[in-house]
């Protein structure tokens, strides 16, 4: 009987930290919750600004390739053909750097979600 007892008053004590343990969890739970929407909300905007500094950037491209079109009109074919080719690998690159940024971003909710 006294075996019994001691038996139980173990389990007792386990099932009480059992309980504060999952108690302890289900608030970092609700934090990370907490984390994870005010990532997303972020990423949002990031996309957003990624989304109008694209549009920027091709219409600035727009605009100084008209312009080098007029300032060249008395220059040979292959000239123009340059500089296109020179703002194209500039704007290559520039896709390039947004890409990986949004790349990071959605590694990071990833992480983040897998975390849950």
């Amino acid at each position: 009987m006294k075996n019994l007892i001691q038996n139980l008053d173990e389990i007792l004590k386990s099932v009480t930290k059992l309980k504060i343990g999952y108690q302890f969890l289900v608030k970092n739970n609700k934090e990370l919750e907490v984390q994870l929407s005010d990532l997303k909300v972020e990423a949002d905007q990031y996309k957003q600004e990624i989304i109008y500094l694209k549009k920027e950037q091709e219409e600035k491209s727009e605009k100084e390739n008209n312009s080098m079109l007029l300032q060249t009109d008395n220059s040979s074919v292959d000239s123009i053909a340059v500089l296109k080719q020179e703002q194209k690998n500039k704007n290559a690159r520039i896709q390039l750097q947004l890409d990986e940024f949004i790349e990071d971003i959605d590694q990071c909710i990833q992480i983040i979600q897998a975390k849950e």
